[in-house]
């Protein structure tokens, strides 16, 4: 009786964990996919189409830069700090590699973006020293963010509410400021200034919590190296949405960065949605399926991805009636495209939902990082690049129409993986329940 009263309160604890996490970071992601799409009328309108897609090609590129920089340790990290559970030693250790390992990598990405600008090659977007800047704060704000440690450690209530607060700011003081196309350079630092601030206030934060940084080089080269399979799963699962941007403007020009832009946030905001409630139950997933425990049960991991497809569904159904009008209601005349971009484009968020799911729910928590992480590498790279080609000849719908075609390839991969890793388990469930019986 007491064993069972145990493992209830047990239970209980998990799933209050769980929640608290997910309400926290689902507060977060909802600000993070309102700001956005309250910018679009702000900025669309104030600034049109093209200067409005040069600001979006800059925060494209900084953001894909970023991803080389955030290698993956949103989940790496945050699994292994999860791991080590309250042990301040291990943490400390955890913390400096990754910043380290953060430094390592950020470092040439700097000087061959700066090496490009001084040689002219970016006069196209980045002409000046301001557009450069706002690259770079938008580049050193996202991938250094230490965000994974307070994922891992499942205490995301402080980080959410600072990051609330300062994306609101950043938001009030755009609408105030920014009027017509005069205020174009104005708009930079107020779009940069608050998710800055947020890395340098966290930063500061865990560095309180676990103590000086050590500058541990090897350990930092071993996350860096033993982290290479989360990179290539992260950075691909990003790099389809993030990076699109850039490809659609050098294949099709600022305009067309203006209209595909806004259809784009607001399919990026959808897929996004899911992730606060993945990211908080991942940590639990990759303690009970870590160390044999695959061999227990499948259910939970199989009844939660039923579930998130459901609602993926039904999320979808509802975006094609809403999004139309949204769309009219921020953009107003001078985005002729959008509409049929948007059409086109909403095939990715249910798609993308799910590859994510069953990758954090199940395939990377149940050991299958690495075939997971290439074969979302390489349908990512191949959507990309498939979106590319159509777009020379189509603009945004050709792009949206690559990557829908390429990410519903990927679901049926996934979902192949998934059922070997679930008949596996239940076939070593099987032999385990033979051993006993004889």
């Amino acid at each position: 009786m007491d064993a069972r009263r145990e493992r209830l309160m047990e239970g209980g604890s998990v799933r209050g964990r769980v929640a608290r996490n997910a309400g926290a970071l689902y507060v977060v992601q909802l600000v993070s996919f309102l700001v956005p799409v309250f910018e679009i009328p702000i900025l669309a309108r104030a600034l049109g189409a093209t200067l409005y897609g040069q600001i979006l090609f800059c925060q494209a590129l900084a953001l894909t830069a970023s991803l080389l920089v955030e290698y993956g340790f949103n989940i790496n990290a945050a699994q292994q700090a999860a791991l080590a559970g309250g042990r301040l030693e291990a943490l400390n250790r955890l913390f400096s590699q990754v910043l380290l390992a953060k430094i390592l990598l950020a470092v040439p990405l700097v000087v061959v973006l700066c090496a490009a600008w001084l040689m002219g090659l970016l006069n196209a977007y980045l002409g000046g020293v301001a557009l450069l800047s706002f690259v770079l704060a938008y580049f050193l704000a996202f991938g250094f963010s230490p965000m994974w440690y307070f994922q891992g450690r499942e205490r995301m209530a402080g980080p959410a509410l600072l990051d609330v607060g300062l994306r609101l700011c950043g938001l009030a003081v755009l609408a105030a400021l920014v009027r017509d196309p005069h205020d174009f350079l104005l708009s930079l630092p107020i779009l940069a200034i608050p998710p800055l601030l947020n890395t340098c206030l966290t930063t500061g934060w865990c560095r309180r919590e676990v103590g000086p940084v050590h500058w541990d080089v090897h350990g930092a080269r071993r996350q860096i190296r033993e982290g290479f399979h989360f990179f290539v799963y992260r950075s691909a699962s990003n790099l389809a949405m993030s990076a699109v941007p850039v490809f659609l403007g050098l294949t099709s020009g600022k305009q067309a960065v203006g209209e595909f832009a806004p259809p784009e946030k607001l399919i990026k905001g959808m897929t996004s949605l899911a992730m606060p409630f993945l990211s908080a139950v991942f940590p639990v997933f990759s303690t009970r399926l870590a160390g044999g425990g695959i061999e227990k049960s499948m259910r939970v991991p199989v009844v939660v991805l039923l579930g998130i497809g459901l609602t993926a569904l039904v999320g979808t159904v509802l975006a094609v009636w809403l999004g139309p009008w949204v769309l009219d209601l921020m953009l107003g005349p001078g985005f002729p495209g959008a509409h049929l971009i948007y059409g086109v484009l909403l095939g990715v968020a249910p798609l993308r939902i799910l590859n994510q799911s069953i990758a954090l729910v199940l395939l990377i928590p149940a050991g299958r990082a690495k075939p997971a992480s290439y074969a979302i590498s390489g349908f990512s790279i191949l959507g990309v690049a498939l979106g590319s080609g159509l777009s020379l000849s189509y603009g945004g719908v050709g792009m949206a129409a690559g990557l829908v075609a390429v990410e519903a390839a990927l679901l049926v991969v996934m979902m192949g993986m998934a059922v070997r890793v679930v008949g596996s388990a239940r076939q070593a469930a099987g032999t385990i329940s033979m051993d006993e019986d004889q």
